[in-house]
This record gives structure tokens, sequence and C-alpha cells, in this order.
């Protein structure tokens, strides 16, 4: 049976409620907008797809861009020019400072920049196929779970 919450108890419970939010910090509830804040983030595949993935993280820090096709990569650059560039996404993950990547290379190649990047402890996001198989699909998620 659902208990009744009288006048009286709910006020004392928001009293209270709002007496805790009042001891906090000021702007400990905000979001804060610092720099170290942003995360350093690897685009892999930049063209097409790569292009609108790139452009949703504009804001984060992109510091690295890969891309096989030198068309593509230059009009990335061109719009992030303090990014390192990068033709081979395997020298592109042996970047020290990234923190993310984003995945928006072939569908067969997603399972093996994503393993690659979660090995070196970077967090991914890619879009479906994440796997062309259930063996690379496997690995994935065992890395990921490691």
């Amino acid at each position: 049976m659902k208990e009744q919450v009288n006048r009286r108890t709910f006020l004392t419970q928001t009293a209270a409620l709002g007496a805790g939010l009042t001891i906090l910090k000021p702007g400990i509830l905000k979001a804060g907008n610092s720099p170290n804040e942003k995360l350093n983030i690897a685009a892999i595949g930049v063209g097409g797809r790569g292009a609108d993935d790139l452009n949703e993280v504009k804001n984060e820090n992109i510091v690295a861009l890969c891309d096989v096709s030198e068309t593509n990569l230059a009009a990335a650059a061109k719009k992030f020019p303090q990014a390192k560039t990068y033709s081979d996404w395997r020298k592109c993950l042996d970047q020290k400072d990234i923190d993310a990547v984003v995945c928006a290379t072939t569908d067969h190649t997603h399972a093996f920049v994503n393993v690659w990047a979660m090995n070196r402890g970077k967090h991914v996001y890619c879009e479906k196929p994440i796997a062309n198989s259930v063996q690379e699909a496997r690995i994935v998620r065992e890395t990921y779970l490691e």
C-alpha cells in the first residue's frame, strides 16, 4: 500500500534538500568550460561520413587526422590546422596525446582500428558495423571488456 505524504513532511524534506544545496560550493552543479575538460580526439577516416562525424566533435581538441585519400585529408587539415595528419591509421594511433578515436573507415576495417585503439587505452566511437564476422565482433567485445 502506498504511503501518503502530507504537506508538512513534504515541506520538511524539500527544505532539507534546499539547505543541502546551499552548502555546496558555488558552481559545483554547473558544467565547466575548462580547456582541460576537452578530449583530444583522433579522426580516422575524414571523408564522407567521417567528415560528418568530425563536424560533430569539432568543439573538442582535434589532435590527429587520418585518411588514405590525400584530398579528404587536405580538406580536413584545412579545418583543423593544428592537428597532425597521417595516411596510416596505425601510426596515428601511436600518437601519445590521444584520448579518443572517431573511426569512420571502410566497414571491413572497423574491427581492426577499434581493437588497436582500445589496446592503447583510447575511447572509441564507431558506427555500425562494428565487425564483419562473429569472430571479429567477439574480439572487439573481449578487447572492450579487458
